[in-house]
């Protein structure tokens, strides 16, 4: 009989460890051991060897981040997941930075354990899968969609930057398909000029996968585009069915397939939405942009689409914010999961078809993005010269600056969980 995968408990709070230890064995996993903070943590984790690492985030919140650090150093492959009942986004950057993949809100739901502890072992089986050298045969990569409920939200901006820097700072292959129905123009956002489109892409027979390399356009990054048509029109013959399919062929080729949408849950959108493994929802914070959202987010419930895989994305495309972010967590009932400053040089860098992680790398948007495509591909921080403290924090509305954040979501799909 198979082993059941071994779960750690770290958690300052005995009582709390007997409550999850006892939750544990109804998810189907075991508990490997338990320990409160510090080095009792690490060496019975180290000793335990197990699949998973459960870590309350509680007070004292330092000796937390620490013993996260020194379990990530030590058991480097083994992911961890921190459960809390914070909503200080700070706080929650710092478990990030100390090397936590995942977050559960206490008190922890026995469905919501089973399927976070899932999710991630089978999010760590995939990276196993794709870094061996002898894999016969290679994982589909990540389909992320970029969706936001209103146009002017910065959508095809943050798509087309995400995706520079996912091949440039993260090193990830990757590929860019505007499947935006109405007047995409996420190529021409990067100053690309393709020579066939989408719908090109789509008449390729299933077993040309050279034809199918034909239809992509290249930026200078080396990132690939998957062009919108030129005509709107030729969108009427498009089945959305046929876009699925396409995204996860092409996400047999490349580490990630980063998709652009339109404005609105047509059928395209709708099948765009179904195949990501993880969706960014942008919006904006003024009040059109987020009750456009709401409404959007209520729709998508009723056709069955939203679940845990959508991500909301706040972009402060203006200074002029007239809703607060705790405003905008408290309309959707979900915690913003990262947040674009305003930075006048994004709005200039995009009106000459340039990527802003390479024309102006040291811009606060530019970090941003880096460390969000640093962050979807499991890397670690890139050390900065104002030192760690400087990193750890970052202010809200509008004021922030993301700072680098080290080892936190191992791959798109760890995002679903």
């Amino acid at each position: 009989m198979a082993k059941s995968p071994g779960i750690f408990i770290v958690d300052p709070d005995p009582d709390t460890r007997y409550q999850i230890a006892q939750l544990v064995p109804e998810t189907g996993f075991t508990v490997s051991g338990q320990a409160g903070l510090g080095t009792e943590a690490v060496a019975s984790a180290t000793e335990a060897r197990p699949e998973i690492v459960l870590c309350a985030m509680k007070e004292p919140v330092s000796r937390v981040v620490q013993t996260i650090e020194s379990i990530s150093y030590a058991l480097p492959d083994t992911p961890i997941i921190v459960y809390s009942d914070t909503t200080d986004l700070e706080i929650i950057r710092k478990a990030i930075l100390a090397g936590a993949r995942n977050f559960l809100s206490s008190p922890i739901r026995l469905d919501e354990l089973k399927r976070s502890l899932s999710a991630t072992l089978e999010a760590e089986e995939r990276r196993h899968v794709r870094s061996a050298d002898n894999s016969i045969l290679a994982a589909e990569g990540a389909i992320i969609t970029v969706f936001g409920a209103k146009g002017g939200v910065g959508k095809t901006t943050i798509a087309g930057n995400l995706a520079v820097a996912l091949v440039r700072q993260a090193g990830q292959s990757c590929v860019l398909v505007d499947a935006d129905d109405s007047f995409g123009d996420a190529a021409a956002n990067l100053a690309v000029t393709p020579q066939r489109t989408l719908v090109d892409a789509l008449r390729v027979p299933d077993d040309d996968d050279d034809d199918l390399k034909s239809c992509l356009a290249y930026h200078e990054s080396g990132l690939a585009i998957v062009s919108a048509p030129t005509d709107p029109l030729e969108w009427r013959d498009v089945r959305p069915d046929q876009v699925e399919k396409m995204l996860h062929r092409l996400a047999r080729h490349f580490d990630v397939v980063l998709v652009d949408t339109s404005g609105t849950l047509g059928d395209v959108s709708q099948a765009v939405l179904g195949a990501a493994s993880l969706v960014l929802w942008i919006t904006t914070p003024d009040y059109a942009s987020v009750r456009d959202s709401l409404q959007a987010l209520q729709a998508a419930q009723r056709l069955g689409l939203y679940d845990d895989r959508f991500r909301f994305v706040l972009n402060i495309a203006s200074m002029e914010a007239n809703v607060n972010p705790a405003v905008i967590e408290e309309a959707i009932g979900m915690r913003l999961f990262w947040t674009i400053p305003h930075d006048r040089l994004l709005r200039k860098s995009g009106q000459l078809g340039q990527a802003i992680v390479e024309a102006s790398p040291k811009s606060a948007a530019s970090r941003c993005f880096t460390e969000l495509a640093r962050v979807l591909s499991g890397l670690p921080a890139e050390p900065r010269a104002d030192g760690l403290i400087g990193r750890l924090f970052a202010g809200r509305n509008g004021k922030a600056q993301h700072r680098e954040t080290a080892e936190a979501l191992e791959t798109a799909e760890e995002a679903m969980s």
